[in-house]
Formats: C-alpha cells, structure tokens, sequence
C-alpha cells in the first residue's frame, strides 16, 4: 500500500495575530501517526502551495499483476465525507480506466509542479510541465458530445478553462434534462450558457451547497438563472422550526463533522439519465475554474451505461426532492410569510391540479417521464 497526502504547508497569521496551522497538512500527519503508517508508504504532496491535492481516488494493483479497479468520487476519507455530507464513491473494474489512474498517481508520486523559492520563470516551467503531462494522461475531446461510448478520465490540473468550458457546454445541450451537483455555487461559465435558456430548452436541475445569491464584494454583475432559464435549484438547508410531529433536524456542520461543506459535497452531473445514450460526469471536480486549471482532481467521464445513469438519476432526486421543500420553505420564511402549502390530508376535491398546469415545474417533471415512457408517481 502505498498513500499520497496532501502535506503543504500553507500556514498564515491574520491582521489580528491569528494563527492558521497547515490545513489539511497537521490533521493528515496526525492521523498517519495515530493509525501507525511507515513513513516509506507516505507520500507528501507539498509542492505547488498555492493549490490542493483535492484527489480521492484508489487503484487496486494485485502483487505481480497490473491495475485492475479503481474507487473514485467526492468522498473525503473522513467522518464527515463519509457520515456528514452527500457524496459520491465510485466503483470501476476496468483494467484500462484502472492503468489510466495508476499512470496519474505515478505521476503526483513525484510530487510537481512549482517550488517554494522558484522564480516567476521556474515555477511557470514547472507547472506547464506539469500540465502538459496530466493531459497526457488523460485526453478529452473539445466538444464533450463527440465522446465515445464508454469510460474515460479526465485529471487536472490543465491549461485553460477548456474543458471547463466544455462540461457547461455539455450540460447546456442536453435534449432533454440534466442534473449538477455544485458544492461551491455556480460558475460564471455555466451561467454564460444557460442564461439565454427558455421553456423550449432542457429542463436543468441544479442541487447546490448554499442558495445562488449576490456577493457583496463580487466586483462582476450578478446573473440570476431560475425558473425563467428551465433552471430549478435545490440547495443545503434544514427545518429550524417544528413541522407536525417530525425530529427536530440539524446539520453536519453544527454536529462538527464537517467545516467547510454541510450538506451538499457531491461533483457529478447526468446529461439525459432517461435517455438511451445518457452521460455521467463525476468524480472530486467542483466544477470550477480551480478545479480544472489549479487543483489535483480526477473525473469519469462516462457514456452509454444507463444502469450508472439510472443509479446517479435516482440518487440525484432522492437528494433534490429532500432538499426542495427545505429550500422552498427556508425562502418563505426568509420572506416572512406563512408556509401554508404542506398538509396532512389530501384535497377532496380538483384544486391539486393547480399545480400541474403547464409551465410548472410538477408538470414539466411529469413530462420527462411520460415522454420516456417512463413509470410516474404523482
């Protein structure tokens, strides 16, 4: 067994004399040295500071054999990842997505990328070096559409934001629906796309961390997606005040499982899951500028494989769903208005049908699986 850490050293002191020990350096030595690992099956990845080894990925290679399988996703190998937030692992019995990975890990061994006390020109080399061999690993057509079927990796960091570029793209020309979990908001990328989205575009959901607002201190115009867009979002929230006789909810955060993400940590997203040629993307990229051009990441680009779409469909509206009516009372509330649309009974008589008249979202969501032919509960 042999284990790549993220071990930078990125500490820093506030204006206020506040100190930030090395993080995730102190907690991943300490836990290596808590479990008793030898130090000769750690490596440290300390070069390129300024980034994260944000990896979470194992290659099975059986003694004498070549790479067989590969476990991926978002998970954190951690309580939090694993009991806190919503998250992905992935499972590939591949033997040539399996070699691709093992290439990529034989790659961060060496521990690229810049140095602490390389010059502007050094660093520069460094890193562009370091780039061009992630690419090399792991070639991606420009236009995700023009995907074989099959798996494929995707690593970074990359140069540009082209297939940044290109996963908006993918998601902006599905026919019919597509779904994105986003831990740390929406790209302007993604926005670009789907801002001239109209009822005649695919129907795109979107699970987030925190609701999709302005920031004071952004120096750029916000852009709104909603409804208008064919966009509907659900984002990390849970129900402060008692509803009927339900347990009173919490977060991962306030239990102290998690810091930075409460709810929401999954990175995947399904163009047409429905479909009989749909696309997964998942694996630890949050879909972001960092993730593609700066950070260590890895995704599965997949296609055809509807028993993976229908398996990443149903996880995505268990979670949507979940999260949904949380998200849409937290906004009522916010607004102070009473939350009058949840019941204990059933209506007696049509006015339910209200919220199926076309242009809702109810309606919209029927329609996916009626033109599917799919089953529907209503």
């Amino acid at each position: 067994m042999q284990i790549i850490v993220d071990a930078k050293v990125n500490e820093s002191t506030d204006k206020d004399g506040t100190f930030h020990e090395s993080f995730p350096r102190v907690a991943n030595l300490a836990a290596i040295e808590a479990a008793g690992l030898p130090a000769d099956r750690i490596t440290r990845r300390e070069h390129r500071t300024t980034a994260i080894a944000h990896n979470k990925f194992m290659v099975r290679t059986p003694k004498g054999k070549k790479p067989t399988e590969v476990w991926t996703g978002s998970t954190n190998i951690s309580l939090g990842g694993i009991a806190g937030q919503t998250n992905v692992g992935h499972w590939v019995r591949d033997r040539a997505v399996a070699a691709q990975f093992d290439r990529y890990w034989t790659l961060l061994h060496g521990d690229p990328g810049a140095r602490d006390g390389d010059d502007r020109a050094a660093a520069a080399a460094r890193n562009a070096e370091f780039e061009a061999a992630v690419e090399a690993l792991s070639p991606v057509p420009e236009d995700l559409a023009d995907l074989a079927a099959g798996t494929i990796a995707a690593f970074s960091p990359r140069r540009g934001a082209d297939l940044l570029t290109a996963y908006a793209a993918l998601l902006d020309h599905a026919s019919r629906e597509a779904c994105i979990t986003l831990a740390f908001g929406v790209s302007a990328v993604f926005k670009g796309f789907l801002a001239d989205n109209t009822d005649q575009n695919a129907l795109i959901f979107m699970l987030l961390e925190k609701k999709d607002v302005p920031n004071p201190r952004a120096k750029t115009a916000f852009v709104w997606i909603n409804a208008t867009n064919n966009v509907y979002k659900a984002w990390g929230s849970f129900i402060r005040d008692p509803v009927y006789q339900w347990a009173k909810e919490t977060s991962a955060g306030l239990l102290g499982l998690n810091q930075h993400v409460s709810f929401v940590h999954s990175k995947f997203m399904l163009i047409d899951p429905l479909g009989s040629d749909p696309i997964v993307v998942t694996g630890s990229a949050n879909f972001s500028d960092d993730s593609v051009n700066t950070n260590d990441e890895n995704m599965l680009l997949i296609r055809g494989n509807q028993r993976v779409a229908d398996i990443y469909f149903t996880e995505f509206n268990r979670l949507f769903n979940h999260y949904y009516f949380r998200s849409v009372t937290e906004s009522v509330h916010a607004r102070g208005e009473a939350d009058d649309s949840a019941s204990l009974f059933l209506l007696e008589d049509d006015s339910w049908q209200v919220k199926y008249a076309p242009g809702t979202l109810k309606a919209k969501r029927l329609d996916q699986f009626v033109a599917l032919g799919g089953a529907v509960t209503l």
